[in-house]
């Protein structure tokens, strides 16, 4: 993942860090595209960077629920391996431990 989506996320917009969470989790996110402004400087809310999410294929959208959702396995690496540093590492630990409660192989 690129530092700078990265820094938006830690900005933690709106709870935006919680939805990520929840991502990572394997939930769908709402999310509002249209107040995107169409570019990487102006953000607002946290609809405005999930929005750049989506369009960097960072997430995937469904256009019939309006909701953003981590779309696969290599993604959900980047993204753990982004949240791995600045102060994600105890969430990082708590999904880590999930995983292994749902798959004890």
């Amino acid at each position: 993942m690129l530092k700078k989506e990265k820094i938006y996320i830690d900005m933690d917009f709106d709870g935006l860090r919680s939805d990520i969470v929840q991502m990572l989790g394997g939930g769908h996110i709402k999310v509002n595209t249209l107040s995107f402004q169409n570019d990487m400087s102006t953000f607002v809310t946290k609809d405005d960077v999930l929005t750049l999410l989506i369009h960097l294929g960072y997430l995937g959208y469904d256009s019939e629920t309006k909701k953003a959702f981590i779309p696969n396995r290599e993604i959900l690496g980047e993204f753990e391996n982004a949240m791995s540093t600045g102060g994600w590492t105890e969430i990082m630990h708590i999904l880590k431990s999930s995983e292994k409660l749902h798959d004890p192989s």
